[in-house]
């Protein structure tokens, strides 16, 4: 079975999947506040040596990919659960994660919703939010989404932010 490809049906399946992720970043924050040597040592050995853990495996991975794929899963599953508001009728989620194909977010039920989600400094990084939206637009699902998590914004609908209709765009706010 493929990790990446991970379904939710349930709010409590997504709490559990958010403590794996919590709890992986522990071990790694262990490990950190341990770390005894010069700085230049623990900048490489961040980067370059699997002291990290892969979020929903465990599995070691370097630090710098942990945190991406860390706060990327934070924010889907923050997305899944203001999806399972909006859309109660839902019988639940599908998520490609890291380098999955297909859309981050998809419902169980084929053409309800869709939806990208990443996180940024900035929404306009990279124009990641313009070309989510562009994805988006050419997607057939009835719900199409575009979830961000970046310090610059707090949670919520950004109806300025929506260049294509049908095409709804939230900030996410995660704590730690």
């Amino acid at each position: 079975m493929d990790h990446r490809l991970h379904t939710i049906r349930n709010i409590a399946e997504l709490e559990e999947t958010r403590v794996s992720v919590l709890e992986a970043v522990a071990l790694t924050s262990r490990w950190l506040s341990s770390f005894e040597y010069q700085p230049m040592s623990l900048f490489r050995a961040m980067r370059f040596t699997k002291i990290g853990h892969d979020p929903l495996t465990l599995k070691p991975l370097n630090i710098v990919e942990q945190l991406n794929q860390t706060f990327t899963i934070l924010a889907t599953l923050k997305a899944i659960e203001l999806l399972f508001e909006l859309h109660s009728e839902v019988q639940g989620f599908r998520m490609a994660l890291g380098t999955c194909s297909g859309r981050d977010i998809e419902s169980i039920e084929e053409g309800l919703i869709s939806a990208e989600v990443f996180c940024a400094t900035h929404p306009t990084s990279n124009q990641k939010l313009k070309k989510d939206i562009e994805r988006m637009s050419n997607d057939k699902a009835q719900n199409r989404y575009v979830f961000f998590g970046s310090p610059s914004h707090s949670g919520g609908r950004l109806q300025r932010l929506e260049t294509c209709d049908g095409v709804h765009v939230y900030a996410i706010n995660f704590e730690g």
